[in-house]
């Protein structure tokens, strides 16, 4: 074979950047769609270069968006708040299970006299922040609108982001009371509202959900010490389209390949059972996030389908 043949064959094996899958890259595809924008391909455009393209559009985008979700394209998260006793019940489910959701962003809250500040972080590129900022949060407050059945407002909101030049949009989801430039991405909730009650809870049927949430979580969160570091690495690279290898991530570590399985065998682990829980872990997360078998497949680094449906099997 001539060498650039063989150049040509290695590129082919690199796995694509598939970063959009899920719900909320389609809903952004099926935007870009609406609005005729010429691409072959949606699917090897970055969750960034979605966003952008988008906001040329649309420069609200990212307080639009959730309004073009169907029904379908919710996570079970947003279907959680309609079965909660009240909003509080609705807002501590977000917080507990967002990691389940978004592998991007965390949500936390704190109390601060008579209000309930919730708080949300993403760990993403900056240009990428304002759009999922906006959309996380305009979701949350129309997600609990709906789920409460009343039209009710935070009673303040900040943001990291500067001023948009669209900022009279944001009332409409989170009131007058808006800074912009700020230290965190946060709400303000007064107390007294949060005992609001649902129209449509269900006690038993919030608690069977939150049971199957809460051994999805477990799982994820299963590792420390050192093999939560490897975990964490592995789970980032395969949400990248990358096949982790013992020895990437032992460099990444700043270990021998070595010392580095001498370390997991300590805690009673081999490599590959470490990497079969993880994607045991995203298996779960993907299947929520609404992709099929053989995205999923993909995803984890499987040459095709049935090879993934074979090593489920050792998951399950």
């Amino acid at each position: 074979m001539r060498t650039e043949d063989k150049n040509l064959v290695e590129a082919a094996k690199i796995p694509a950047q598939r970063y959009h899958h899920g719900p909320l890259g389609q809903v952004l595809q099926r935007f870009l769609d609406q609005q005729g924008a010429a691409q072959d391909d949606f699917s090897l455009i970055e969750l960034e270069q979605l966003w952008q393209r988008a906001a040329q559009h649309d420069p609200a985008i990212g307080l639009h968006l959730f309004s073009l979700f169907t029904r379908q394209d919710w996570h079970v998260l947003a279907y959680m708040g309609f079965f909660a006793a009240n909003v509080r019940q609705s807002l501590d489910s977000w917080v507990r299970y967002a990691s389940l959701a978004s592998a991007m962003d965390s949500v936390s809250y704190v109390e601060e006299g008579e209000h309930l500040v919730v708080r949300i972080s993403v760990e993403v590129p900056p240009a990428l922040e304002r759009y999922l900022v906006e959309h996380y949060m305009s979701m949350a407050m129309t997600q609990l609108r709906a789920a409460s059945g009343q039209h009710w407002l935070p009673e303040r909101a900040s943001f990291r982001h500067v001023r948009p030049d669209y900022a009279e949009e944001y009332v409409a989801f989170f009131g007058e009371h808006l800074r912009f430039s700020a230290e965190a991405n946060q709400l303000w909730f007064a107390k007294n509202t949060l005992e609001l009650p649902m129209p449509g809870r269900n006690q038993a049927l919030f608690e069977t959900v939150c049971a199957e949430l809460d051994r999805r979580l477990a799982q994820q969160q299963r590792f420390g010490g050192v093999t939560g570091k490897v975990a964490e690495l592995a789970r980032q690279q395969l949400l990248q389209g990358d096949t982790p290898t013992l020895e990437q991530l032992a460099g990444s570590l700043h270990q021998t390949p070595r010392t580095l399985r001498r370390r997991l065998q300590e805690q009673g682990l081999t490599f590959r059972q470490l990497l079969d829980t993880v994607r045991a872990e995203l298996d779960d997360y993907l299947q929520m996030q609404g992709l099929t078998r053989a995205q999923i497949a993909e995803q984890l680094g499987y040459s095709d389908t049935a090879a993934y449906l074979h090593a489920r099997k050792r998951w399950l």
